[in-house]
Order: C-alpha cells, then structure tokens, then sequence
C-alpha cells in the first residue's frame, strides 16, 4: 500500500469514528476526482458535506420507514387509476396531496369506500411518499390500536403507548368504525383523535362505512358524531364506490 493510501486510510478511520459514514465512505473516490478536475480544498469540502448530508437523510428516511411499521410497502406507480372513473376523477386530487403540505394545514385524508376498491393502497403510498420527506408516520389497523392502547391502559402504561399515536406527524388507521367498540374501546379512539385535532397533526383513516352509520359501531351516538366533526372538520374526502379491483381481476 502507498503511503498516500495509508494516509486516507487514517482519514477514513477518524470519520467513522467521529461518525461521519458519507465521508468515509466517499472521501477515496472524492480525492481521485480532485486530482483529475484540479478541485479546490473548498470544493473537496464542500462536496464532502454534500455526502454526509446525502447518507443522513437516507438513514433518517430508512429508520422512519421502519418506525411506520408497514404491513407492506405501496407505491402511487402501482395504482391503476384507469381502473375505473371514480378513480379517474380522484387521481388529481389525490396526487396533489403527495406534496405533503397537508401535513401544514391538518388536513385529515379520508378513504371512504367499498371493500376492495383500493382505500388502503392509496393511504399506505401516501404514507410511504410522507415517509420520504423525514416524517414520523405510525400505520396501523382500528383493531390494533385499540387492542394495544387497551393492553396499554391496564398495566399502567397508556401514556407512553400514546405517545407513538399522537405525535405521528401522519397517523394511518386502517379499517377504523368497521368493528363494533365497546365504551373502554370508544374512549380510547375518542382520546388518540381528540390529541391528534389539538395539535392539528394529520389523521389518516380508511372505512368501509359512510359516516351515518357509526353510531351502529360506538356505543354512544355523540361519542361517534364528535370523532366523525373532528375528522372532517379539516379533511380530504376521497369516496371510492366504484368496482372492486381484486374481484375484478380475479
């Protein structure tokens, strides 16, 4: 080895040891491309930034994927819009949200719809492409969450189990008033939704019924209209009654 090698050897040691990956892991190459393009001390500098800033963020997206705890990753490229016209005709609407501003406003992105007519796939891609911009997003079905909190509250530790839901910059609940709750399991999604719209932090849900029929799933009907006036108070309504694409495609 050249001592010149031995030299930047050392280097990359000490980034990785004052935890710098996008260096190291790009300082050689960086080097040889100075002495060919006659870059400056600056230029190696600042490309060398450039790098780290690089690595970070893609382990800060890596670990916010993880943390959404995706069931299974979807990806807007593989939702066939020309399915069907209701999917058409919420296409632009839709997309428009993946420039996530509407985490800004609160928005709340609603999937209201028949089985199998995509209100799922299309919450999880957004919550992928919010994934992509640094962002805590928590995924997880109505019954989960309230099997957990429940689990939670009656070994003292609800609070803590709280924690994951309410400061999620993006909350997805998959299925939510499909199952019928009793009063602890009502109280429960009353608290995560009620935390969620005081902070104005984006609630993401997916159902299979239309808001006047959930005082069917709550045991108290004001309960269920409360929960039903902070959702869509602020809120992106998609309604996806159209056909069913796993029927359609089987």
């Amino acid at each position: 080895m050249k001592p010149e090698d031995d030299a930047i050897e050392l280097v990359r040691e000490k980034l990785k040891w004052l935890r710098l990956p996008g260096m190291a892991g790009t300082l050689r190459a960086l080097l040889e491309q100075a002495g060919r393009d006659n870059l400056t001390a600056c230029e190696v500098v600042s490309r060398l930034c450039d790098e780290e800033k690089t690595s970070r963020l893609k382990s800060a997206v890596t670990a916010k994927v993880k943390g959404a705890r995706f069931p299974e990753i979807n990806t807007v490229d593989g939702f066939d819009f020309d399915f069907d016209p209701v999917r058409k005709k919420l296409k632009a609407r839709y997309l428009a949200l993946h420039d996530v501003t509407f985490l800004e406003k609160g928005l709340n992105p609603l999937f209201i719809g028949l089985p199998g007519t995509g209100k799922t796939y299309l919450a999880r891609a957004l919550a992928w492409r919010v994934c992509q911009t640094n962002r805590r997003v928590a995924l997880v079905s109505a019954a989960r969450l309230l099997n957990e909190l429940h689990g939670a509250e009656v070994h003292g530790g609800l609070e803590r189990a709280l924690r994951r839901y309410v400061r999620a910059d993006l909350l997805v609940i998959d299925d939510f008033a499909v199952l019928s709750m009793d009063a602890a399991q009502a109280k429960l999604a009353f608290q995560v939704i009620s935390e969620r719209y005081d902070h104005r932090r984006s609630t993401c849900i997916t159902t299979n019924r239309p808001f006047k029929d959930w005082p069917k799933v709550f045991p108290d009907a004001l309960n269920a209209q409360v929960i039903a006036e902070r959702l869509t108070e602020r809120a992106e309504t998609f309604l996806m009654d159209g056909k069913g694409y796993r029927i359609a495609r089987t």
